[in-house]
């Protein structure tokens, strides 16, 4: 089978939806299939990858990582049509409404080719990254989404909160909930003495681990705010907060954490390569997440694949992807709550090695072959109808 997946958002960019396209089509190349990548060029990155293909593009205001394609100027587009052309796909998949996956709806149906689309994102909930005031960005971007919807064959939703949401936006296109699957068998790579020492963590250190973009939306001023109780305490056992990531938050969320006395506790450790990642994984102790506009929550199944008992904030995607009291728990956005679950399974190291074990039970559910395998179905059946 052929694809052509249209993205706004990939590599070296690092965020849910790059992943989600990275992982899911090595997946389906290692299977025998054919996927062609559509996505904007990122200034001085060079792929790797025959079968990327790039847009001329431009940084995109504030968010510097997020360049803006311009599809739309035939000198530009028509070497990425031709290939489009030449490679006759079978179906064209979608990880954007905006620019690139506009492009990709229209080779689609000048192709007569069925569209399927992936709602990663709560798009709405992130114009404060345009320039635009809410009162413009907000309608215009609920208006894009639905007629967007409307051009699509069929939609896959991370979770049910999402498919919520796009059945109210259009009751009339056929969803399906399929939640980005991880590798699995990545996660016993990690070394946790490797992980630590990188950072200068003692063996004795409890280690709550945060793995995510930087950014306003990630509500990791309320995250630091709600540990530092856990991070100032004197006793025995000692608490480091790790930050795995970057972004445009990163200043005001040392200059948070420095107003809170906790500084030498918080470790900011920036992206890191795949092994280091996978390192910090197994140094953690508990995986901890607040933000409030997850469609999933990509690094909460890593986190659960590594063995990892989660708190998380009970809203949208991230409240579904653990059962509170189970995997973790799942609190309401109140800080005194969200310290208490932390600090919960802090001092009680049998309910968190019991937490652990159903973890890794949950994780292994959220695999990435189990994930293709549906979505592999879903392509099936779109070319059959079509």
């Amino acid at each position: 089978m052929k694809i052509a997946f249209f993205c706004d958002s990939y590599q070296p960019t690092r965020n849910g939806v790059a992943v989600s396209v990275s992982t899911n089509a090595a997946e389906l190349r290692a299977r025998g299939h054919r996927v062609v990548i559509f996505a904007p060029r990122y200034k001085g990155f060079e792929d790797s990858d025959p079968d990327v293909v790039r847009f001329p593009a431009t940084p995109f205001y504030k968010v510097r990582d997020f360049p803006v394609a311009w599809p739309m100027m035939p000198y530009f587009s028509l070497p990425a049509w031709k290939r489009f052309l030449d490679e006759k796909f079978d179906v064209v998949h979608s990880h954007s409404p905006f620019i690139l996956g506009t492009v990709g709806a229209r080779w689609a149906k000048y192709s007569h080719l069925p569209l399927v689309f992936t709602f990663h994102t709560l798009y709405h909930r992130y114009i404060h990254h345009t320039p635009f005031p809410p009162a413009v960005a907000r309608p215009y971007t609920l208006e894009k989404l639905k007629r967007y919807c409307l051009l699509c064959d069929h939609i896959i939703a991370p979770s049910h909160s999402i498919e919520r949401v796009v059945s109210r936006f259009r009751p009339d296109v056929k969803t399906s909930i399929i939640p980005t699957g991880v590798d699995i068998s990545k996660f016993e790579k990690g070394n946790r003495e490797n992980g630590r020492a990188r950072f200068n963590i003692a063996p004795e250190e409890k280690v709550l681990l945060y793995v995510g973009r930087v950014a306003p939306e990630k509500n990791l001023e309320f995250l630091v705010r709600s540990l530092a109780p856990l991070l100032r305490d004197k006793s025995e056992v000692r608490t480091r907060l790790l930050i795995v990531g970057d972004g445009a938050a990163k200043a005001s969320l040392k200059s948070v954490a420095q107003e809170l006395g906790i500084s030498s506790r918080v470790i900011f450790a920036g992206f890191l390569d795949d092994q280091s990642l996978l390192d910090c994984y197994a140094a953690g102790d508990i995986f901890v997440f607040a933000s409030r506009t997850e469609t999933q929550g990509v690094c909460i199944a890593e986190a659960l694949a590594a063995g990892l008992p989660c708190v998380v904030v009970g809203a949208m995607g991230a409240g579904e992807a653990i059962e509170d009291g189970v995997e973790g728990f799942v609190v309401p956005p109140r800080d005194d709550r969200f310290c208490a679950a932390a600090k919960c399974l802090l001092e009680d190291d049998g309910l968190r090695a019991r937490m652990s074990l159903a973890a890794r039970r949950k994780g292994s559910t959220l695999s990435l072959a189990r994930g293709v395998d549906t979505l592999f179905g879903l392509y099936e059946e779109m070319i059959s109808a079509r």
